[in-house]
């Protein structure tokens, strides 16, 4: 296999994942992961990686919502501050994958 193979598997895997993630949607408008209410007494368990667009920085991010409107997350850090992200601003297909399976545990919940 060249180069040039994984660089278009990888592209098709991410196109799939990013359907699928539209797919999940269109079925539920809003996916509930983590109650921002249980912040005060409570952290997520799940972790997602994210990039800032300005400054390039990776950070730890917990996802508590995901709609049409963005994926709603807070800091890992502690601060729990909260960002509104797109499917894209993940760092990796992983953690896109990973939110696609939270999703999936959430579907009509």
């Amino acid at each position: 296999m060249s180069i040039k193979t994984f660089r278009n598997e990888l592209n098709n895997l991410e196109s799939q994942v990013a359907d699928h993630f539209s797919e999940l949607l269109n079925k539920q408008k809003e996916f509930i992961i983590f109650n921002e209410e249980d912040l005060e007494h409570d952290s997520p368990d799940d972790y997602l990686e994210c990039r800032n667009d300005i400054t390039g920085n990776v950070f730890d991010v917990h996802p508590l919502k995901v709609t049409e409107n963005g994926i709603l997350v807070v800091e890992a850090d502690g601060s729990f501050t909260r960002h509104l992200l797109r499917l894209s601003d993940l760092t990796s297909v992983q953690d896109r994958i990973n939110l696609c399976e939270l999703m999936e545990i959430n579907l009509d919940n």
